[in-house]
This record gives C-alpha cells, structure tokens and sequence, in this order.
C-alpha cells in the first residue's frame, strides 16, 4: 500500500461501526461514521456510511480472540448471517494490515479483526473502501492498491 492510500486510510482511524450488512452472494459492507446519501454509477440514491468497507465477491471472516465468529462460508444464507451479526459489535477502526500479498484484516478496538482473502484468480477487486468526497479505494490481486472516484465509471478516469 503507497503512502497516499496509507494516509487516506488513517483517517478512517477511531470511526464506529455503525452499518454491518452480509448482501447477495454473501458480500459484506461495513460502514463507518455518519450517515451520508451516495449515488452509485448506476444512479441508486442510498443511505450508507461517510466509510464504507467491504467487497462483493472475496471470502471474508470475522474473529475475535482467535475464535471465527462468523464466515462468509458459514452453512448459512445472507439472512441467517445478518442475525448473527446483528449480534456481534464490531467497535471503532484501528488499523487496515495487509499480512499477506492476497490477505486483508480490518482491525478494530474491542479485539475483532475482519478478515478479507483473495479468492478468485480474475482482476476483479476484492476489497473495497468507499470514502468521503467520493473516493474509492480498492484493492485487486494484479493490479494492487488503486483509487480513483466512486461517482465516476473507472473506465473514464486517468
């Protein structure tokens, strides 16, 4: 991870979770801070977090004190996830770790860590950070820590 994207990241620093959502094939968002409307590309006008953590595809874990308290390969449809993770308080960001090439951890105050792993050999991202003033930060196995605008089609972009 460069130094820009390292400084954009330590402003996350000390945020609450206050959004935690297991979507369609299993994603997971977390969001962070206040609330903030943001329009998707595809114009979807939705309530989410001034920080929104997560991917759409990528095996993820959520562990504290070594114990996996749920999983995105738990037996278990997004519903039956939802539940359980209503019932986990995942606490204020501390630390974005990278401890593997193909591995990140979100790490919180109150000893859970999030776990997202590379699963897929494709250029798709696997992790993702949607941020204020519509910054997007992501992460792929080929092309590695990238960011760019969350209003805008990448495609576009220089």
């Amino acid at each position: 991870m460069n130094d820009d994207i390292a400084r954009i990241i330590e402003r996350l620093s000390g945020e609450r979770c206050e959004r935690k959502e297991v979507g369609r094939m299993k994603s997971l968002s977390l969001g962070f801070g206040d609330s903030a409307h943001r329009r998707t590309v595809k114009g979807n006008d939705r309530v989410y977090r001034a920080w929104e953590l997560g991917t759409y595809r990528s095996a993820w874990r959520i562990v504290r004190g070594g114990v996996v308290l749920c999983g995105s390969q738990d037996a278990a449809d997004a519903n039956k996830l939802n539940t359980v993770l209503r019932g986990i308080e995942l606490g204020r960001f501390v630390a974005l770790r990278q401890p593997t090439l193909l591995d990140i951890r979100v790490e919180l105050d109150n000893d859970v860590e999030v776990d997202f792993f590379v699963a897929t050999s494709d250029d798709d991202e696997c992790f993702h950070i949607f941020c204020p003033d519509n910054l997007h930060v992501e992460f792929s196995m080929r092309r590695g820590w990238k960011t760019g605008r969350s209003d805008e089609p990448w495609d576009t972009q220089r």
